[in-house]
């Protein structure tokens, strides 16, 4: 088997934003939500409170119930996907660098991996459209995440010419990562039920501050969505956590405050690295991608904050607070 982990190392700082995480507490309607369940974990999660989330996702979405389908995160919902989709000698199309869990998975599952690679453009990172198009006819499985992970930029923006022509080129399927949907407010998931084999993956970590709580979910056409779901097993989902996504989506307004402070400080922050002479790339997401040569992530841990380093001169930084954000920019200011 030619497997490998996720590479994750926990932290020390107490600034964590090294995992594109939201970094505001559950709201008191969700912790609230979530107290009011623990006595009945003694029990199997109810089917009426996943059937309800279910619902609350479609409403969210405006979608049908049977387009949609909850999963204990993001990632087990792209997993479920790899293994329900693929048999071991298919080919799988994604771009390079994106989210490490797609090739980790395509590893696993023994899939021939086919890459493009993401250009350096200004301040922005572009693949090329016309190859994915062309490569996508080699493919058992097309995988993008958009906006992608870790550089933040966008890859279909909603194009429907570009989504039309890989959905028609490929021979299987094209899975759109949305985690960081919120944050770039387009979407493809109108089009699975005018092309199949489109299916779109969302998560309520980010935008929602649910992380800890394991909650995704796939929008996908009904009559796949009801193949793919064959193979997921009973109560996946936690009492604690179906609560919690209930009460996130009943209470949407807080949430898209929440979003709409995220992006304002993203661009800001966007805006004060770029004046200060730093190269920062734009993003669609709530981090942003910093290329520098000098070890940020070893200085900022200095005075307890964490981010990622993605390559030996990219740095990702996801977006916190006012605070936090204000302390990067006066600590990024004193090494120039």
């Amino acid at each position: 088997m030619n497997a490998e982990n996720y590479q994750y190392e926990e932290v020390e700082e107490p600034i964590r934003l090294h995992l594109n995480e939201c970094v505001y507490n559950p709201p008191e309607h969700v912790i609230k939500a979530v107290v009011n369940v623990l006595n009945q974990c003694n029990y199997y999660p109810n089917k009426h409170m996943f059937n309800y989330f279910r619902k609350l996702l479609a409403e969210y979405n405006g979608l049908s119930i049977e387009n949609v389908y909850p999963f204990p995160g993001a990632d087990a919902a792209l997993r479920t996907l790899f293994l329900s989709l693929t048999d071991p000698g298919d080919s799988v199309l994604f771009v390079k660098p994106t989210f490490s869990m797609v090739e980790i998975y395509a590893k696993f599952m023994g899939l021939r991996r086919i890459s493009v690679d993401l250009i350096e453009y200004g301040d922005e990172w572009v693949a090329d459209m016309n190859k994915l198009i062309e490569l996508a006819k080699e493919a058992s499985l097309v995988v993008l995440v958009d906006p992608n992970n870790p550089t933040g930029n966008a890859i279909i923006k909603g194009d429907k010419k570009f989504l039309e022509a890989i959905a028609l080129n490929t021979k299987g399927f094209v899975i759109v990562d949305e985690t960081y949907y919120e944050f770039s407010g387009y979407t493809v998931a109108d089009f699975v039920n005018e092309y199949p084999n489109i299916i779109v993956v969302r998560s309520l970590s980010k935008a929602f501050c649910l992380a800890g709580f394991r909650l995704g979910y796939v929008i996908a056409d009904k009559d796949v969505l009801s193949n793919i779901v064959k193979v997921v097993t009973t109560f996946d989902i936690s009492t604690p956590s179906l609560a919690a996504g209930i009460a996130a989506l009943e209470n949407l307004d807080y949430h898209m405050n929440i979003i709409e402070k995220i992006k304002q400080l993203r661009d800001y922050l966007y805006l004060q690295l770029k004046t200060m002479g730093f190269k920062v790339y734009r993003s669609y997401a709530n981090f942003l991608l910093v290329k520098n040569s000098e070890r940020l992530d070893k200085y900022l841990a200095k005075f307890g904050i964490a981010i990622k380093r993605v390559a030996d001169d990219l740095y990702r930084v996801s977006i916190g607070n006012e605070e936090n954000v204000e302390m990067i920019i006066k600590l990024l200011r004193e090494i120039l």
